[in-house]
């Protein structure tokens, strides 16, 4: 008898969420590293792609959602290691029309951002110093996020998007910022989309704890017109050198398909006041049918990019069984900077 009020009650309540619209979703990912060469002594521990090395917990993360067509709300939430805790986003979201969008909350917009992501960048970041992958040729919306922001969105047209994000309107409970500090640490954002062409897009970001006057602009290109192509080009520079440092940031990115094989290419070069840095990457993905798919790259970041005396390389290749819902797969990483580090990951990724 209680066995049947249970499932009556499960019933009950999948089907309270289908009529409320409302939905499960998950993502996560976990390394398991069975040996490695930390700074002192050869380690076995558990990482996601992320974070510090050694010591962070896979990530189990999941997604609470609510949609219609007018009001929604989004809360991610992780159980890292058996502890939960919040994951990017916690949000409000309404839609007085079509058009428009005002979002409250923990949150980030990245429908403008640039993605560089391949190769060690999906696999073990730390062990190689391969941070970059998303950002590269333009931030997301919420770069500079804290406590809890304010965006406005506005879509008339299919080809353009445009929004203002409030960054830190509030900390939390009992603690709320100054009224003259609302439009102070913000992000505007626009993006124009050139039928056959591209993307342009362009952003104002406010750097710096409250800031009245200083920000970074940036500015990018996303080719679409040649087929099998992605090509993305970004520039950043400050307006206020004392706060943000005086620096031009170019970077490129670009993959290539071609019958089973995916070729990526990475650029990023800072103009310094005094010597420049920069780093270049390549790598390639090959499907070989069934699930079954091999990555390497490998990345060269020069001394100045290091902050260190020596330039360092880096060297993955990795292979991976795919499923419906995720894959499995294993690999080697090696950096080179002085010291060697190295690493054999094992890499378990779920998507639902």
């Amino acid at each position: 008898m209680k066995k049947a009020l249970a499932i009556l009650m499960i019933f009950a309540l999948v089907a309270s969420v289908a009529v409320a619209e409302v939905s499960i979703g998950a993502w996560g990912r976990g390394i398991f590293l069975p040996v490695s060469n930390g700074p002192d002594d050869t380690l076995t521990d558990t990482a996601p792609s992320w974070g510090g090395w050694p010591g962070d917990e896979a990530r189990i993360g999941f997604t609470l959602a609510g949609n219609s067509d007018n009001v929604g709300f989004q809360i991610d939430g992780n159980v890292d290691g058996g502890a939960f805790s919040v994951g990017d986003q916690q949000k409000i979201w309404v839609k007085p029309m079509d058009m428009l969008k005002i979002s409250l909350g923990n949150m980030y917009d990245d429908t403008l951002r640039g993605n560089a992501a391949f190769g060690s960048f999906d696999w073990l970041r730390p062990v190689v110093g391969a941070g970059e992958g998303e950002d590269v040729t333009f931030s997301r919306i919420g770069m500079n996020r804290g406590g809890q922001n304010f965006e406005v969105a506005i879509q008339p047209m299919d080809a353009f998007y445009a929004a203002v994000y409030l960054a830190n309107v509030g900390s939390g409970f009992n603690s709320p910022n100054l009224a003259e500090n609302l439009t102070k640490n913000m992000q505007i954002a626009a993006g124009y989309t050139i039928e056959g062409t591209g993307q342009i897009r362009a952003q104002f970001l406010q750097k710096g704890d409250n800031s009245e006057d200083t920000g970074v602009v940036e500015v990018a290109f996303k080719l679409t017109m040649i087929e099998n192509l992605y090509a993305d080009f970004g520039f950043a520079m400050p307006l206020d050198t004392d706060v943000s440092g005086d620096y031009k940031k170019i970077a490129a990115y670009a993959n290539y398909a071609v019958d089973a094989a995916k070729i990526h290419f990475l650029a990023i070069y800072n103009l310094l006041e005094d010597d420049d840095s920069f780093n270049i990457a390549a790598g390639v993905d090959y499907d070989m049918g069934d699930g079954i798919g091999i990555n390497a790259d490998v990345r060269y970041y020069n001394d100045i990019w290091t902050g260190g005396e020596d330039a360092r390389i880096t060297f993955m290749a990795g292979a991976s069984k795919g499923f419906s819902n995720g894959k499995i797969g294993a690999g080697v990483q090696v950096a080179s900077m002085g010291d060697t580090y190295w690493a054999i990951p094992v890499k378990m990724e779920y998507w639902f």
